[in-house]
């Protein structure tokens, strides 16, 4: 299967890249994907699971960056003198996520696909349904939603989380809101003092799901197109029993179909879950 790699440009000017497979018949549908937080468009396995069933299936897939791709990357912004911008997932706004994706569907549109199917893993499955509640975009026709997690539930429940809200929020007002926070988020991620918190209050861009917050509306009450949600038996998304964090959202969901689904013993990666992970989600597209 050949994969062709392209690049595309947000509207304030940020070049992005992408792999585009294309299955052998000409077809105006593409299963476009969202990387999660610090991800790219190569790095996880399942990836290739992905590209092998969904191509199969009829569908170009085509999984992009955004500006939050890899911890810290510098992006190439297009103008007439060459200029570079530092962002990365350590410096990301949830909020500029909309130009990114916005950007990459109107890329496929160009060159012929027409009926997308927008997915986002993790922190992309939060991109993707901001998106859909923010622009209703009618080229998409379907939402599928890896590993949903409720951003601020999960910062909330760290231990540590009052006194990292408290040093970023100390360094903001001090005018040094793009410092890096002392150690990993999440024993993972390196997170400026701006992004943290973006990423982590309530109210804002990325409280989209709020399954920790049962009485607190979410984004899916306003998305109309049929949606798939799914999640690893061992997923760190929303821990706790996934069936009952997935019939939360299904809940939410009241303006649209929304099935579910759980992949016996995968974890947030579907480290060696990947084809049937793969498999679930041609399924339901079929």
């Amino acid at each position: 299967m050949d994969a062709r790699f392209f690049r595309f440009a947000t509207e304030d000017n940020l070049q992005l890249q992408g792999l585009l497979y294309a299955p052998a018949e000409k077809t105006a549908k593409a299963f476009l994907h969202i990387h999660g937080m610090s991800g790219n468009f190569y790095e996880n396995n399942f990836l290739d699971a992905m590209a092998e069933r969904i191509v199969g299936a009829g569908y170009a897939f085509v999984p992009v960056n955004t500006r939050g791709h890899d911890f810290v990357a510098d992006f190439v912004v297009l103008g007439p003198e060459e200029k570079y911008k530092r962002i990365g997932d350590a410096f990301e706004k949830m909020e500029d996520c909309e130009q990114d994706i916005k950007a990459a569907i109107d890329y496929l549109a160009g060159i012929g696909y027409t009926d997308i199917v927008l997915c986002g893993h993790s922190l992309g499955a939060v991109k993707v349904a901001y998106y859909m509640k923010r622009t209703r975009d009618a080229r998409v026709k379907k939402l599928v939603l890896m590993s949903p997690p409720d951003m601020v539930g999960l910062a909330e429940a760290e231990s540590d989380f009052s006194a990292r809200m408290k040093e970023a929020q100390e360094l903001i007002a001090a005018g040094r809101g793009d410092e890096l926070l002392v150690g990993k988020i999440w024993d993972w991620y390196y997170l400026s003092a701006n992004t943290y918190v973006n990423l982590s209050s309530r109210d804002t861009p990325v409280d989209i799901f709020n399954v920790y917050a049962p009485e607190k509306p979410s984004a899916l009450s306003e998305i109309t197109v049929p949606t798939l949600a799914i999640l690893g038996e061992k997923d760190d998304a929303l821990p706790g029993d996934k069936r009952e964090g997935l019939e939360i959202l299904k809940k939410k969901a009241s303006a649209t179909t929304m099935d579910t689904a759980v992949i016996e013993g995968a974890p947030h990666s579907y480290f060696g879950r990947e084809a049937q992970m793969a498999e679930t989600i041609t399924t339901w597209l079929a």
